[in-house]
């Protein structure tokens, strides 16, 4: 195991950036405007806030912003210089019902409309839908206003391959954002795995090792039970690999009070590695230099 822990160490990798919630960090969406967009909440409180910061220094353009609906709301999607929010038809369902655009750089509401539910979005022209009487009724609508331009009530297969062609273009599109894979050891080339197994010290939940080869660097996220008298906590580590220097560039436990685990605990955008430690702070790596 000496290659593992070389003579000549780099210097370790330190967060450039760290930006507190001080409220567990929900679910976060990057956008095309180099900003990553939050959303918190606040289970004893039941409060939704949201939050949008530079995706390269994590300086805060807004934060801490609430709208009329406390708890049932969320993101939709992020899209251009939008945010797409909704409700739901009716509190714990997740049936989604609203449309609510937010403008990605103030945080202000545009525009809502209480009746419709988003679909996609095509050239700055948002799709939406409602039921009347089991009929599926669809709106073309103007995504700066609100204001409705089309409605669509017999013949729908027009934006049917519509929303089918904006998909495949989104899948065929520069995906400047990586997630990681599910470790399976038979799927990984052998060198990678001997270096996930040493990582791991075989002490990892199974089943729950994430892993992203980027260049020289090899991102292991893993879970393994916590030191505690509870049997059924988990810690979350994140270690940062470099395979060039056989060495850990990085090498944290980033929750520490874990009852079940979650997927997707770190992504990679451009020279960046985004994850959220203590479970309320967005917190960023820059392993390679532009």
């Amino acid at each position: 195991m000496a290659d593992f822990f070389p003579l000549f160490r780099s210097k370790q990798l330190k967060p450039i950036w760290e930006f507190s919630t001080g409220m567990l960090i929900w679910r976060i969406f990057t956008s095309s405007q180099n900003t990553i967009v939050g959303e918190t909440r606040n289970q004893e409180t039941k409060s939704t806030s949201f939050y949008c910061v530079d995706a390269r220094t994590g300086k805060s353009l807004w934060k801490e912003i609430e709208f009329d609906e406390p708890w049932w709301i969320g993101i939709e999607t992020v899209y251009d210089k939008w945010i797409i929010m909704h409700r739901f038809a009716r509190p714990d369902m997740p049936e989604h019902r609203g449309i609510y655009m937010v403008e990605l750089a103030t945080g202000n509401l545009l525009w809502g409309n209480d009746e419709l539910t988003y679909w996609f979005v095509h050239d700055r022209k948002l799709y939406a839908y409602k039921y009347i009487f089991e009929k599926r009724l669809a709106y073309e609508i103007d995504i700066n206003t609100g204001t409705l331009l089309n409605e669509y009530a017999d013949n729908l297969d027009s934006l049917h391959e519509l929303r089918r062609q904006v998909l495949k273009n989104e899948s065929e599109g520069i995906q400047r954002t990586m997630f990681p894979k599910l470790y399976s050891q038979g799927e990984v080339e052998s060198e990678v795995a001997i270096i996930i197994q040493r990582i791991t010290g075989g002490n990892a939940l199974e089943g729950w090792i994430e892993y992203l080869l980027r260049n020289n660097m090899l991102l292991v996220s893993y879970y393994r039970k916590a030191n505690s008298s509870d049997s059924a906590i988990l810690e979350n580590i994140f270690t940062v690999y470099d395979t060039e220097r056989k060495e850990k560039r990085f090498n944290e436990i980033i929750v520490n009070d874990v009852q079940v685990p979650s997927p997707d605990t770190f992504f990679v955008k451009d020279d960046f590695i985004y994850f959220i430690k203590n479970k309320n702070t967005l917190t960023a790596l820059q392993p390679w230099k532009s």
